[in-house]
């Protein structure tokens, strides 16, 4: 065999490998591979991780082929339509950037593969493909270039991981436990008395050590070796130099008869370090921030009972079969089946494409459409839960970058393993001249004290309870950059009409009309169709109004809605809207048949507490409002602080986003909340977007979060939390590094063992993990409980 390896993969090569421009290859798949990403300009594929391919599998042209069944296809499909089709798959062969690369530009390869989103940690990636690309041809595309998707049960493959950690972590302490009860004369001076038993023991601790290198340590080799076969360090390379040091010193002693060395230590050690890996594992699946926001984030939804009257659920609690309304605008939030004759849906959530599409009675709706126009009936075919749609909401275009802190922190950890290998060597150096016999004990204990597990833990625990306090409180975000983003924020701009006014006590005053009441009983109906503010005041006014069976509803973002019933077409809206622009005149809703007009003139209620407050909070020269309505309530907003000259009216939607712009231009960090629904724009221009929601029924994609409106009031206080959470942060860090300071230098001076090392490891992540929770409670409990 070659001392050399795969250009493709970094496997050995053969006798007699195969070469390609200049390049070794192992197989012909190494070599196809390569090939296939020169000739479409993926060359950079190599430069991320070098040597960072996947062997591709041997395939049978027949191997996917039962993906091609209806009933097997239809598992795996998440949305499908005339122009692309989603599946979410499992590559358990995703390890390094260069895979990322190569997925995420997958397109190149195969142009009816429309777009790739790789989810690193769970080794899945979303791909969208062409209709008339088979999934079963997607993939023998994917094991191809060395991807093979793995088709079997999420859940009965996690029990199975699961059930290895547990025998790994029971080997472990089985040898530990075992190997310290036969080591128990030489703790207490008594093992030189009896050398037969010293070494009879000594062997047997040697045989007792074997499954825990061979199988309880097999997941430290396996990292190493895949980072330094891609020429890159990680955490698991010291601790495997560790692992392999105190192992080799405790078994040249026991051959040497001089009695069982450190197997216990190194026993405990690998035992600590799984229990360690339990502790974080079962952190972060208790808390889960940015995968499954299912513990903070409310969605509900309209239920049906037997008798058509409605009750308002969690999504969760669904079943299958079980009828559900949703309304203009909301989400629907589980593959269903139309009962409605007709519906228009915007799949713009999971597609990206805003192109409502018109879906007849039988058709199948997936879950994150969006109705657009009339309430329709669903029948559910699939249960849900809320990580569903949150992880379609964190698919949208993401406009936070990274966090700064986070960026710090991973580029500490990388060059912390650097200079860790260098102090283990200068030391080990060092002790072969002071006590060539403590050489190893020093290096290991060096290796393993000196971690950076609590730096990778501080970020993601910290920033993930401020996510927690704050959904406690009504506000729930995105993710954990926007944490960080919100105490950047230095400007508010808020929409007038559902943020600032509260759409629950409008006064509503009626202009003389001549409308007739049935006509009347039309536009309310309408009304209940929309979630625009005044249209929900209108419809709450008049409850008792009977239900209308409403044809061909079409709202119009901005500026009204139009329908027709029993042939007659009905406008509700604007001024502008009916034609009436000449009467514009403040917060006010128009009525019109073809005969007649009605005017509807609403008197604001303030939100004064929250106004207050956030003014107090930013001050008025940081605060803007920003309305499509007329400037009717300019006195009103000036006479609650706000400045004049921060007042905008009449704004379109697309000129609320050019506002926005505006201030960023000058230097400005805008946070934007509004209702959601002439505010698309808005909030996806400003740093930091937030939807206001009355109720739990609708989200916005293009938000950063969702306020509750009840919590508009403790919105500066949210924002405090923020900047504390980066407090917070900082201190986890300053004591990470405290405590590799401290452990560095007990451990170069010779006075700790492996095993006290790897006891004070664990507790060092687990002690992180305590301080960013109990301080971001602490604050929490001050600011709202008190």
């Amino acid at each position: 065999m070659s001392t050399e390896a795969c250009y493709h993969c970094g496997d050995a090569l053969p006798f007699r490998p195969i070469k390609a421009d200049n390049h070794l290859f192992c197989c012909n798949g190494c070599s196809n591979v390569y090939q296939l990403l020169e000739a479409n300009q993926m060359g950079a594929f190599y430069k991320y991780e070098p040597m960072a391919g996947s062997k591709p599998a041997k395939e049978r042209p027949d191997q996917y082929a039962f993906l091609d069944l209806p009933e097997i296809r239809s598992r795996y499909i998440s949305f499908e339509n005339e122009q692309q089709v989603r599946v979410n798959l499992s590559l358990p062969a995703i390890h390094c950037s260069s895979c990322i690369y190569l997925l995420e530009n997958l397109h190149k390869l195969e142009a009816k593969v429309l777009r790739v989103q790789v989810h690193f940690a769970r080794k899945e990636a979303a791909i969208v493909f062409s209709p008339d690309f088979k999934l079963s041809e997607l993939a023998l595309l994917l094991n191809y270039i060395g991807y093979p998707p793995d088709f079997s049960r999420n859940e009965e493959t996690k029990k199975k991981q699961d059930r290895t950690f547990l025998f790994q972590l029971g080997i472990a302490g089985f040898a530990f436990g075992s190997i310290m009860l036969w080591s128990t004369p030489d703790y207490f001076g008594l093992g030189q008395d009896n050398a037969t038993f010293r070494n009879f023991t000594a062997v047997l601790s040697f045989i007792v050590s074997l499954p825990v290198l061979l199988f309880s340590a097999r997941p430290y080799f396996i990292s190493a070796y895949k980072a330094l076969r891609s020429k890159s360090i990680n955490l698991d390379v010291p601790i495997t130099i560790g692992i392999l040091a105190l192992y080799t010193q405790s078994v040249l002693q026991i051959f040497s008869w001089e009695g069982a060395g450190y197997m216990d230590s190194f026993a405990g050690f690998i035992f600590f370090l799984l229990i360690g890996k339990w502790f974080q594992n079962l952190t972060y699946a208790s808390l889960s921030f940015d995968r499954d926001f299912s513990s903070f984030f409310p969605v509900a939804i309209q239920r049906l009972k037997p008798d058509l009257s409605k009750e308002i659920v969690p999504i969760e609690q669904l079943q299958i079969d079980e009828l559900i309304e949703v309304r203009n605008e909301e989400i629907i939030p589980c593959d269903s089946e139309l009962l409605s004759e007709e519906t228009f849906i915007d799949y713009s959530f999971v597609t990206g494409e805003a192109q409502p599409v018109l879906l007849k009675k039988g058709a199948l709706v997936y879950a994150g459409g969006q109705v657009q126009g009339l309430a329709c009936r669903l029948k559910v075919k699939a249960t849900t839960n809320r990580s569903h749609l949150t992880q379609l909401w964190n698919e949208t275009k993401d406009k936070t970058p990274k966090n700064q802190l986070i960026r710090y922190q991973d580029r500490l950890s990388r060059y912390f393993l650097l200079i860790l290998l260098l102090i283990a060597s200068v030391s080990g150096i060092a002790w072969y001249f002071v006590a060539p016999s403590s050489v190893f004990r020093v290096v290991v204990a060096i290796l393993i004290v000196a971690c950076p597990c609590a730096l990778a833990l501080s970020a993601p625990f910290t920033l993930g309870n401020a996510m927690r306090v704050l959904g406690k409180a009504g506000l729930y975000l995105k993710n954990s950059s926007v944490v960080e983003a919100l105490t950047s924020i230095d400007t508010i701009v808020l929409d007038k009409t559902g943020t600032l006014t509260d759409p629950n006590s409008y006064q509503i005053t009626v202009a003389p009309h001549h409308l007739t009441d049935q006509d009347f009983t039309v536009f309310v109906n309408m009304a209940r169709q929309s979630t625009h503010p005044l249209s929900k005041a209108l419809a709450l006014a008049n409850e008792a109004a009977p239900e209308l069976e409403l044809l061909q509803l079409e709202e119009i973002k901005g500026q009204g809605m139009r329908a027709e019933w029993n042939g007659e077409t009905y406008l509700l809206g604007s001024a502008a809207f009916i034609g009436e622009a000449h009467l514009a005149k403040g917060s006010e809703l128009f009525l019109k048949t073809s005969i007649n007009c009605a005017h509807l003139r609403f008197e604001s209620s303030w939100r004064s507490a929250a106004i207050k407050s956030i003014l107090e909070g930013y001050g008025a020269a940081n605060c803007y409002v920003l309305s499509g309505d007329h400037n009717q309530d300019s006195a009103a907003l000036s006479g609650l602080g706000f400045l004049k000259n921060h007042l905008f009216f009449e704004l379109s939607p697309q000129q609320k986003a050019v506002q926005i712009q505006q201030l960023q231009k000058a230097g400005k960090q805008v946070l934007y909340i509004g209702d959601g629904l002439n505010d698309v724009g808005a909030l996806g221009t400003a740093a930091i977007g937030l939807a206001l929601s009355e109720d739990m029924f609708r989200f916005t994609p293009s938000a950063d979060g969702i306020l509750e409106a009840k919590s508009l009031v403790r919105l500066i206080q949210m924002l405090r939390i923020g900047r504390y959470a980066k407090r917070v942060l900082q201190i986890c860090l300053a004591f990470s590094l405290s405590y590799n300071i401290f452990g560095l230098s007990i451990a170069i001076s010779g006075q700790l063992t492996p095993l006290i090392a790897a006891i004070l490891m664990p507790i060092s992540s687990i002690t992180i993990v305590l301080l960013s929770t109990l301080l971001i409670q602490a604050k929490y409990k001050r600011t709202f409980k008190s």
